[in-house]
């Protein structure tokens, strides 16, 4: 009989115990009773900050019932669930299926049509990924803005240039194909019982591209600087995409997963008439920190042990209906960097490698922008909003593709001083009033909540705190309207997916929303429901995933 036991308190420093041991000295049995033990989850509990400790949990087997009475109070003792298979059977009509956008949405609703034996042509704006991470260079060295290939545009989509965490509250099964992909491809092994599950950007771009290589291989076909400007649409149905250079390319589905920026194609889907509507989003800064402060703050006297992560931290302050200030993608052993996609705009965001070894710790620390801040009624307000402030940061960045900076302590006073603290932000920061790119309600909020952060994180508004500006693109600003088989209310056969359609709130959500899209289509196709990924996701969910 196989069982899962949760909850179960490990100190640090024994994660590399035998788990048989650990089993047996837990349960009070002999060690010779388990076999097959796996390690299903492991989280850090540090809220007693002299008695750190990780929460495992262990599935086994044992060919002994196990007692009742010998599972200590606090542990949970249950029938370990069955692996889910994901294999299903190849599909007799074989539509013909268009994916734009190769990021995790288009990624995995590419992977999971193939498993489906269907063969998806993916149209990526940008290039591949060599030329790709040519044109962030010239970005994040030089200054120099590539439109198209960039942080948020070319093989891997934005996600493959972010943090490369797979942290996610959906608690969808596919989550695990999502996971066991990325491991298959080159991520650690941890990542499938890490709590917070965490690749790296250096990492999950080179799984990025042999992903791309094994459906290549599969029959995926990838095609690069192929921008989508319009749909082609027969009798009220979406029946091709029309690209830049002219060309159409006919399909039975329409996949639309562009991402959170690809805001020239919102404009194009609001010409057409496809059903949307306006979503709320956030807006801040990048605040950065030397992470010894972090840990310091975070782990007391337990600060360096080996057993420990660059420490992290989530923070919330509330500050009235419909108003809070949160932390935002935190990024320990991180860097800064510009990510902007449209000339003339500032847009920071937070990265970090794998090791998480720069010596920063830097979080989004961003307030809530909802849809009646937008100042209109426009269904593109909230991607004009954006767009306003980014501009702004441009102009406070001297209109150069650095980004304008202040120290918390100057922020916090009113009077910029012009000097800034240490940060990682690539290509440079330049001193400047930040209050003059942020509207004045989020740096309202932002400013009300940093005394209450400094109370929790002990440092958090020292000298040694920066603020970067601006953190703008935290989430798409519309959410694509569509049915319960995933078809777009007003255009049947298009079916929107993934973050920049308003379904997902990061990389993980995004890559289950392609495997739920492919789900619809290959049901559309005449395929049975797959039960184990019927299970609807809960948008309150999506909220600040990070």
């Amino acid at each position: 009989m196989r069982y899962l036991l949760s909850n179960l308190p490990l100190p640090i420093g024994r994660e590399a115990s035998s788990l048989t041991g650990v089993l047996a000295d837990a349960l009070g049995l002999p060690e010779s009773n388990f076999s097959r033990a796996r390690l299903e989850r492991r989280s850090l509990d540090a809220r007693h900050k002299g008695s750190i400790r990780f929460l495992i949990s262990v599935s086994f087997d044992s060919s002994m019932e196990v007692p009742e009475g010998s599972v200590p109070l606090g542990l949970q003792l249950t029938l370990a669930p069955p692996a889910l298979p994901f294999l299903v059977n190849p599909l007799s009509r074989k539509g013909k299926v268009v994916i734009v956008g190769s990021g995790p949405a288009g990624t995995f609703c590419a992977l999971r049509c193939l498993d489906y034996g269907l063969q998806p042509i993916i149209l990526e704006r940008g290039p591949s990924m060599s030329d790709r991470v040519q044109g962030i260079n010239a970005l994040w060295k030089d200054a120099q803005l590539k439109p198209n290939a960039n942080a948020q545009f070319g093989e891997g989509g934005a996600g493959t240039f972010s943090d490369g965490k797979l942290t996610t509250r959906i608690g969808h099964p596919a989550t695990r194909y999502v996971i066991d992909t990325f491991v298959r491809f080159g991520a650690h092994p941890r990542i499938s019982y890490l709590a917070k599950p965490h690749v790296g950007t250096d990492v999950i771009r080179k799984c990025s591209v042999l992903i791309r290589k094994d459906a290549e291989k599969r029959g995926a076909i990838y095609r690069w600087n192929a921008k989508l400007v319009d749909l082609e649409v027969t009798q009220g149905k979406v029946t091709g995409a029309i690209l830049e250079n002219g060309e159409i390319i006919s399909c039975d589905a329409l996949v639309l997963a562009p991402g959170h920026s690809a805001r020239d194609t919102f404009e194009m889907l609001h010409h057409r008439g496809v059903a949307m509507k306006q979503k709320p989003f956030a807006m801040g800064v990048r605040i950065e920190h030397p992470q010894d402060l972090i840990d310091k703050a975070q782990y007391g006297p337990n600060r360096g042990h080996p057993s420990l992560p660059p420490a992290d931290y989530k923070l919330v302050c509330n500050l009235g209906l419909n108003r809070a200030t949160y932390s935002f993608c935190m990024c320990p052993g991180g860097e800064v960097t510009q990510c902007t996609s449209e000339e003339g705009a500032c847009v920071v965001n937070g990265m970090s490698n794998e090791a998480r070894d720069s010596g920063f710790a830097n979080s989004g620390l961003v307030a809530k922008v909802n849809t009646s801040d937008f100042g209109s009624e426009h269904l593109l307000g909230g991607m004009y909003f954006q767009r306003f402030w980014e501009h702004k940061a441009f102009q406070s960045a001297q209109e150069t593709y650095g980004a304008p900076a202040m120290s918390v302590k100057d922020f916090m006073s009113g009077k910029p001083s012009g000097k800034l603290p240490s940060s990682s932000f690539q290509p440079f920061t330049i001193p400047a009033d930040i209050t003059q790119c942020l509207p004045p309600f989020v740096e309202d909020q932002i400013r009300q909540s940093l005394p209450t952060f400094d109370k929790k994180i002990h440092g958090y508004t020292s000298s040694q705190a920066i603020l970067i500006a601006l953190e703008s693109r935290t989430s798409s600003p519309i959410q694509l309207l569509r049915d319960a088989q995933g078809q777009s209310l007003s255009h049947p056969q298009l079916y929107p997916c993934g973050e920049g359609a308003g379904f997902a709130g990061g990389i993980t959500s995004a890559a289950v929303d392609g495997i739920r899209v492919a789900e619809w289509i290959a049901q559309s196709f005449g395929a049975e429901p797959f039960l184990p990924f019927e299970k609807q996701v809960n948008p309150k969910e999506l909220v600040n995933e990070y």
